[in-house]
C-alpha cells in the first residue's frame, strides 16, 4: 500500500495556539452561458514543468512591475462545494484576508462538485481580468487544462486542499494541503486507544472496522491509507474480513450515510463498529447510519475537520467521539497572501517549501479533539 508522507522539516503543525475534508455561504458568480470544455493539454516532462514554473513566476513578476503596487489587486477563488462547512469557512477566511491586504473583494466561484460547472466558472472568472486564481478542483483530470488556461491568461494559480497534477501525479502548480497520511495515522492511533480502553474487541467476530474513503481524491486517499496501516499494525489477530474499506464518493454526509448504511446492512453479524472517515461529513453520515441501525451505543466514529464534530460533542450522547481538527482559515489566508506577494512583489509562491517537485507545497497538520478538549483546542472555531 502506497504511503504518502509530506516529511518536511518545516511542516506546519496546526495547534490551538498557532493554528484542512473535503446551505451556501459566500456564493460565486457562475457563467451566464455554457462554455465549451477545453481539451487537456499533453502531459509535461519534469524538465518542461520546471521550465514552465520559472516562466510562470517570471511572467507574474513582470506583470507586477507593469501594474505597480498602487493598483488594487484582483483575484478569484473556485471551491468545489460551497454547501460544505469546510469550504464556507475557507472562503470566508480568504475574503477577510483579501480585505485586510487592501485588495479588491475576492470573487468566489462554486463548481458544485460538477466538472462541467467548474469549466464554466473558470472561463467566467478568467474573463473578468483577474490577476491570480485559487483553485480547489473537483476533478483532477482538469488540472492540466486549468494550468494551461491560467498560463494563457498570464496569471499565477494556487491549488488548495487538492493539488493540480498531471497524469503521473506530478504537481503542476503550487499547493496548500494537509499532511494526509500523518493525519490518517493520528486518527487511527486515537481509535486504537479508544478501542483498547473500552474493551471493544472482547468479541472480535462481532466487531467491524469501517474505513470510509474518498478514493477518487488523491489528497484524501492517504488519510485512509494511514488509518488502515495503524489498524493492521495494532490488531494483528483481528479478522481480516472484518476490516472493510469503502468509497463514499465526493465526501458529503449523505454519501457517508449511504455507504455506511449499506455496509451495516451487508454485515448483520457485526454489532459493534469502529468507523474512521476522510472528513467530518463521512463520520457524521456514518453516525446517523449507526443510530438508524440501533448500533451507535456499541460503536465509535472518528472524523477529520472538527467542524461537524463540535456539534456532536455537545449532544447528550453521540458515537462521533473524536476528530482530527484542521483549521480552514489557515488555507484561506495563506493562499491569498501567497498570490498577493507574487503579484505585487514577484515573490515565488511557497518557494521555501520546494522539494524535488516542480512547485512548493505548503503543508499543515491536524490535532485530535474530543468532547473534553475541543473548546480549548478549536477556540473560535468551536462556536
Amino acid at each position: 500500500m502506497k504511503k504518502r508522507f509530506l516529511a518536511m522539516a518545516m511542516a506546519v503543525a496546526v495547534t490551538a495556539a498557532t493554528v484542512v475534508g473535503c446551505g451556501s455561504g459566500s456564493s460565486g458568480e457562475s457563467a451566464d452561458t455554457k462554455q465549451e470544455t477545453a481539451e487537456p493539454a499533453p502531459a509535461q516532462t519534469k524538465e518542461s514543468k520546471e521550465e514552465s514554473a520559472d516562466e510562470q513566476q517570471a511572467e507574474s513578476g513582470e506583470a507586477s512591475e507593469e501594474q505597480g503596487t498602487g493598483q488594487k489587486v484582483k483575484i478569484a477563488a473556485i471551491y468545489r462545494d460551497m454547501t460544505q462547512s469546510w469550504f464556507i469557512q475557507e472562503a470566508a477566511a480568504a475574503e477577510n484576508q483579501a480585505a485586510a491586504l487592501g485588495m479588491e473583494p475576492l470573487i468566489v466561484g462554486d463548481s458544485k462538485e460538477d466538472p462541467s460547472v467548474y469549466v464554466d466558472v473558470l472561463d467566467n472568472l478568467l474573463s473578468q481580468d483577474i490577476q491570480g486564481l485559487i483553485v480547489n478542483i473537483c476533478d483532477q483530470q482538469l488540472s492540466q487544462m486549468t494550468v494551461t488556461k491560467c498560463k494563457e491568461a498570464g496569471i499565477p494559480v494556487v491549488a488548495v486542499d487538492v493539488p493540480l497534477i498531471d497524469e503521473n501525479g506530478n504537481y503542476l502548480a503550487p499547493a496548500i494541503e494537509l499532511d494526509s497520511y500523518l493525519s490518517g495515522r493520528t486518527m487511527g492511533e486515537w481509535a486504537v486507544n479508544y478501542v483498547k480502553e473500552n474493551d471493544m474487541l472482547a468479541e472480535p467476530e462481532k466487531t467491524g472496522i469501517m474505513i470510509l474513503a474518498m478514493e477518487k481524491v488523491t489528497s484524501c486517499v492517504p488519510r485512509s491509507d494511514g488509518q488502515m496501516d495503524v489498524f493492521q499494525e495494532s490488531f494483528t489477530d483481528f479478522p481480516e474480513e472484518n476490516i472493510i474499506r469503502i468509497d463514499y464518493g465526493g465526501g458529503s454526509s449523505d454519501e457517508g450515510y449511504n455507504a455506511a448504511a449499506a455496509t451495516i446492512t451487508a454485515h448483520p453479524e457485526i454489532t459493534s463498529w469502529i468507523v474512521t472517515a476522510a472528513n467530518d461529513e463521512g463520520a457524521q453520515g456514518a453516525t446517523r447510519a449507526l443510530e438508524q441501525a440501533g448500533l451507535d451505543k456499541d460503536s465509535v466514529t472518528v472524523g477529520l475537520g472538527g467542524y461537524h464534530a463540535k456539534d456532536e460533542f455537545r449532544k447528550e450522547y453521540s458515537c462521533f467521539k473524536a476528530a482530527a481538527y484542521i483549521k480552514a482559515s489557515t488555507v484561506g489566508e495563506e493562499s491569498v497572501k501567497a498570490l498577493y506577494e507574487n503579484i505585487v512583489n514577484g515573490t515565488p509562491i511557497f518557494e521555501e517549501y520546494k522539494t524535488d517537485k516542480a512547485y512548493g507545497v505548503y503543508p499543515f497538520g491536524a490535532v485530535m479533539v474530543t468532547a473534553e478538549n475541543f473548546e480549548e483546542v478549536m477556540g473560535e472555531d468551536a462556536k
